[in-house]
């Protein structure tokens, strides 16, 4: 068993690479339907920066992102056991598995789903280190990880056994689907908050007389410091009439509906399911449990993948040291 320790720490010959990335900041930025549309079509040309920035991006929706936690956090709780050939267990293995850098690499691994590419460095230089590589630098077309995320080539991942990548080239995964949903939501959101400091707001309108220009100052600088109600100063030979909408919207509800259907969308297309997230209009207990099958089906098949790609990659490294 020291034995067996000792060559697990031995020093690997080769270099690091996730030390050598070159890890920029996303572009943050006012996104819209065509923005999304333009990142696609930069990716089918194999250069997915632009498309994968867009996700860390719309991953700012509460909703979104809570719904793929559940999703990975199925993986990462699940009871994972590795057996020897004489089916016996491994003290190694099951302390690599109770550490922190395991819960990364289901991560890394569970990356795959997301964005159709995911990456992990596993090390035993000194301890059981794991890293994740940032889709944007995994590039498919010469299998290589990007120093910079701009560049055309990079370090090859074939030969490299402490690198674990997995990707499909014409796939950009779940966020995909789910990004127009984000964006129509958080563009909903600004039209909310405009209908409510136009209408939702009691509006001031203070008049003075034409012939009196200096009172028109005074009510200027009188609404100014009363608060931020909206506030209008009109001669008094003027009519100002504010014609309100009549019909469903008129108490805003069109936008939480709205913002509602863009929720259920989402959680969906993630979880294949919504009542295990949100309630349902009518609450009902069965109607959950069908929707929790559903979410349990979509985990197990998470499981099965995750423990396929630890047999296929993980296994012959951790044979490499010991």
């Amino acid at each position: 068993m020291a034995r067996k320790v000792q060559n697990r720490r031995n020093k690997s010959n080769t270099p690091a690479v996730l030390p050598q990335i070159i890890v920029k900041a996303p572009s943050r930025r006012t996104s819209d339907v065509s923005v999304w549309r333009n990142a696609i079509r930069s990716a089918d040309s194999g250069r997915v920066k632009t498309l994968f920035e867009l996700y860390e991006d719309l991953l700012i929706d509460s909703v979104l992102f809570r719904a793929w936690s559940n999703r990975v956090e199925a993986i990462t709780n699940a009871e994972l056991v590795f057996q020897l050939e004489n089916n016996e267990s491994s003290d190694d293995v099951d302390n690599l598995m109770e550490s922190l850098s395991w819960e990364k690499l289901i991560t890394g691994i569970m990356n795959y789903k997301a964005y159709s590419r995911g990456g992990v460095e596993c090390r035993f230089d000194n301890e059981f280190t794991v890293d994740i590589i940032p889709p944007k630098h995994i590039n498919l077309d010469n299998n290589t990880i990007l120093i910079n995320d701009t560049d055309e080539r990079g370090i090859d991942y074939i030969n490299d056994p402490h690198l674990i990548v997995l990707g499909d080239k014409r796939d950009y995964g779940l966020f995909l689907k789910t990004a127009p949903f984000a964006i129509w939501k958080r563009g909903g959101f600004g039209d909310y908050a405009q209908w409510l400091e136009l209408f939702a707001m009691p509006q001031r309108i203070g008049k003075y007389s034409s012939y009196d220009p200096q009172s028109r100052i005074l009510l200027e600088e009188a609404f100014k410091n009363a608060g931020s109600a909206p506030w209008l100063v009109i001669p008094k030979e003027s009519d100002v009439e504010t014609v309100k909408d009549s019909g469903g919207n008129s108490s805003g509800t069109s936008f939480n509906e709205f913002r509602q259907a863009c929720n259920e969308e989402m959680l969906i297309t993630v979880l294949g399911n919504t009542l295990t997230t949100i309630a349902g209009d009518k609450g009902a207990r069965s109607l959950g449990e069908v929707h929790k099958e559903v979410e349990e089906a979509i985990n197990k098949s998470d499981m099965r993948f995750v423990e396929k790609v630890l047999n296929t990659y993980l296994k012959p490294l951790l044979e490499l040291k010991g």
